[in-house]
């Protein structure tokens, strides 16, 4: 039986700081792969075998001889249940690294076996009633430390002194006096032989060809794993606007959605993104209008900073229905510039009070933007609440 915790235990991250510390610096294929080699324990612990294949696959391409990440590979496919794949994770191990105990083990645990499959060549002992069964090993190593017949045992020893003194003997007798017993000739010139040097030249073509090769599928499984990042990122944050926005937080739906435009919606997502933004802005951009109200009207003491809070909402709002045609947007323009002109930033005040005027020329707004933008002209404070 495979006992996944047990296995994971023996798995501890590599400190690469205090590596470096004792070895030096170690190649920039090594240092990556050791610090995917810790991410993937630190995935495992967060149930994310996946996201560990994947960063086990990443270091084992950058450094193909990483047996312990090979190893942690074949662990976390015995985990999520891919036995074909795990077992040959562990033959990678063992056909590379004959004294890898761990990766014989565990493929052993994959195929377990009754004792009695196992040929020691140890003769069978009847067990006594009470006596502990020995275990395969136990009974190789008595095998192997036996003591052999007495006379046997220094007949063998006197016959390979006996024979050793005549081989040595007979070597002597063969070789002159005088002469090495071996000699080597001083090869002064070699002659370059052009065949094998264009095999030889045929050979590292290749090799950099496949370096190529290996450098540019690196880059690929990076970008695969940036993507794939990217889309995670991306579903769990319109999972979270989504939720918002169905318990009423338009404000806060809104930012979440607003605030990462700036990063790119992977193309699987944009329709879903596109379509809850269009039901959240409408949502947003009316209670943002409704508490910039709030906050301008109840500012007693005309405090210029409290004006300034006013008009970022308003601000905002205006993001968010830029190219909207909504009932109140020539207010949202009237209420934004006031606000504007009470915090000191007349040239904001001047162009909002415009936009009345061109945009909504037949409006009542009009004619108080008019009022507001002669009063700005003149110098003197605006008039209105």
């Amino acid at each position: 039986m495979f006992d996944f915790r047990e296995a994971l235990d023996s798995f501890k991250p590599i400190n690469l700081e205090m590596v470096e510390e004792r070895s030096g610096k170690l190649p920039e294929n090594i240092s990556e792969a050791i610090k995917l080699f810790n991410k993937a324990l630190e995935d495992i612990r967060f149930k994310s075998e996946d996201m560990a294949i994947i960063a086990l696959k990443k270091a084992i391409s950058l450094h193909p001889v990483f047996y312990e990440a090979m190893n942690l590979l074949g662990v976390c496919y015995a985990m999520t249940g891919r036995e074909d794949a795990a077992k040959a994770a562990f033959q990678k191990v063992i056909d590379a690294d004959d004294s890898s105990i761990k990766a014989m083990e565990y493929m052993k645990k994959l195929q377990p076996q009754s004792d009695e499959d196992i040929d020691t060549g140890v003769p069978k002992k009847r067990i006594k009633k009470g006596e502990k069964k020995k275990s395969n090993l136990v009974l190789l190593l008595e095998k192997a430390l036996k003591r052999e017949d007495k006379k046997l045992y220094y007949l063998k020893y006197v016959v390979g002194f006996v024979a050793g003194i005549l081989v040595t003997s007979f070597i002597w007798y063969m070789v002159p006096t005088g002469k090495s017993l071996f000699s080597f000739d001083k090869i002064e010139t070699i002659d370059k032989n052009p065949e094998l040097e264009e095999k030889i030249n045929v050979l590292n073509e290749r090799i950099e060809k496949l370096e190529l090769d290996l450098r540019e599928r690196n880059d690929e499984n990076l970008k695969l794993m940036d993507s794939f990042q990217a889309y995670k990122e991306w579903m769990t944050r319109l999972n979270e606007a989504a939720r918002e926005y169905n318990n009423g937080n338009y404000i806060q739906s809104a930012d979440l959605l607003f605030n990462a435009q700036e990063n790119e919606v992977p193309e699987e997502l944009y329709e879903y993104y596109r379509n809850l933004w269009d039901e959240v802005r409408l949502e947003a951009a009316e209670a943002l209008y409704n508490e910039a109200n709030k906050i301008y009207n109840n500012n007693r003491n005309k405090d210029p900073e409290v004006y300034k809070q006013a008009l970022e909402k308003y601000e905002t709002c205006l993001l968010y229905i830029e190219n909207d045609r909504v009932s109140y947007k020539s207010s949202l323009y009237y209420q934004a510039g006031k606000a504007a002109a009470r915090c000191d930033e007349k040239d904001r005040a001047v162009e909002l009070f415009e936009l009345i005027v061109n945009e909504y020329p037949n409006s009542s707004m009009s004619s108080y933007a008019i009022n507001r933008l002669n009063e700005l002209r003149a110098g003197r404070e605006i008039g209105g609440s």
